[in-house]
């Protein structure tokens, strides 16, 4: 499969590997929390992870700013 040659950090959805990156938790940590708070995104058989809601849910109850 072809990889995209630029991948913008500030889109909606994010790979966990970008939500990971841009929260500093590891990808395991992010697929735990993305799941939990609902913002886990599938288009077939890729996940996204809709980071507003994201940071939003981690935000709230976890009580810190994640980035």
């Amino acid at each position: 499969m072809n990889r995209l040659g630029k991948r913008n950090l500030n889109g909606t959805l994010l790979t966990y590997q970008q939500a990971a990156e841009k929260s500093n938790l590891g990808i395991n940590t992010v697929m735990r929390l993305a799941k939990e708070s609902g913002s886990l995104i599938k288009i077939g058989r890729i996940s996204r992870v809709d980071w507003a809601k994201f940071y939003t849910y981690v935000s709230s109850v976890y009580g810190g700013e994640v980035g």
